[in-house]
């Protein structure tokens, strides 16, 4: 059989918004209930740590299986910060038939992973929160941002979303491109303590400081971080009334929980739930008004290869991908 090949152009015209939000609830919710694979991230760092090679990159791999598309599949990922390109994380995705041996697909995988970010926020948003925002600050204008505030634009009633980046250009840029696409005010702000007077706070940096300060803070945000590093300060990690996550493990090795996680200041009995077991009614205990939510979903592999199996079945009902004969 040959292997359908997907441009981020074949994907984009044909991923629907609506349906990735189904696929990824049902997803979440098989995986807390314990019907899909989803290793941790393998992460191979070449000198974004620090270490040799002093490369400023690095490359992750996320396997997964999920039963019920029974489908098995591989995204993997490379980050080279100092390369000189617009867009500095490539990404492909790797489809496979058990039933048959056979990769059934290739795909492009960065808008896949863009609009999978962005959806994660709106399922905190949906889910984690009493009513919508009206307002969202967003920490960070590069290409998870477009999709941030163009996807929560889309299925939630956010009215302003307010925006900062360290990049002033980089922020007024991205403004001016969404500014006939979204119902929402974009606003640009000169502060970064301006952006936390918003109803929900979305990091999505690759800083490896804190992008806020608890100083700002009330203790009654609703924060949800998405980088790979360390965006929150440590005591707004410590004093939040719940912290929710999609896969522990993966969440305490990367992103803004890891450094506390390695010093054994938090632990996976210190999470309040995942995402998933949310979704399938396992978190009991109320969200009030006045308490602090931080949500940590780091990615998990099997959303992106549910999405991308989703769209390749579509893809195969609705016209004819480009083929190629490995073998």
């Amino acid at each position: 059989m040959a292997t359908k090949l997907y441009s981020k152009r074949d994907i984009e015209s044909r991923l629907e918004l609506n349906a990735v939000l189904e696929v990824m609830e049902k997803t979440y919710v098989e995986t807390a209930r314990g019907r899909v694979l989803n290793p941790s991230k393998l992460t191979m760092h070449l000198g974004d740590d620090g270490g040799w090679p002093d490369r400023n990159a690095f490359s992750i791999d996320m396997p997964a299986y999920v039963d019920w598309l029974e489908v098995a599949g591989m995204k993997w990922a490379v980050a080279t910060w100092d390369a000189n390109t617009d867009q500095p994380i490539s990404s492909q995705i790797l489809l496979f038939d058990l039933d048959r041996g056979e990769f059934t697909s290739i795909m492009e995988g960065m808008y896949i992973t863009g609009v999978r970010t962005a959806m994660q926020s709106v399922i905190g948003l949906r889910q984690l929160r009493r009513e919508s925002p009206a307002s969202v600050g967003v920490y960070g204008a590069g290409f998870q941002a477009k999709f941030q505030i163009q996807t929560i634009d889309r299925l939630t009633d956010v009215e302003t979303f307010k925006l900062f980046d360290i990049d002033a250009e980089a922020a007024n840029s991205l403004v001016s491109g969404l500014e006939t696409e979204t119902d929402a005010d974009i606003v640009v702000e000169d502060s970064p303590n301006a952006v936390v007077e918003s109803d929900a706070i979305i990091t999505v940096t690759n800083s490896k400081s804190p992008v806020l300060k608890e100083a700002w803070l009330d203790g009654d945000e609703f924060i949800i971080a998405l980088g790979s590093y360390r965006e929150l300060p440590e005591e707004t990690i410590l004093d939040s009334d719940h912290i929710f996550v999609d896969h522990p493990q993966q969440c305490l090795e990367r992103g803004a929980l890891a450094d506390l996680a390695e010093r054994n200041e938090l632990t996976a009995t210190d999470l309040s739930a995942t995402i998933g077991e949310v979704l399938d009614g396992g978190y009991e205990r109320a969200i009030d008004p006045d308490d602090r939510v931080v949500f940590v979903p780091i990615g998990l592999g099997s959303q992106d290869i549910a999405i991308a199996e989703h769209l390749h079945r579509h893809g195969e009902e609705s016209y004819s991908a480009e083929t190629f004969e490995f073998a």
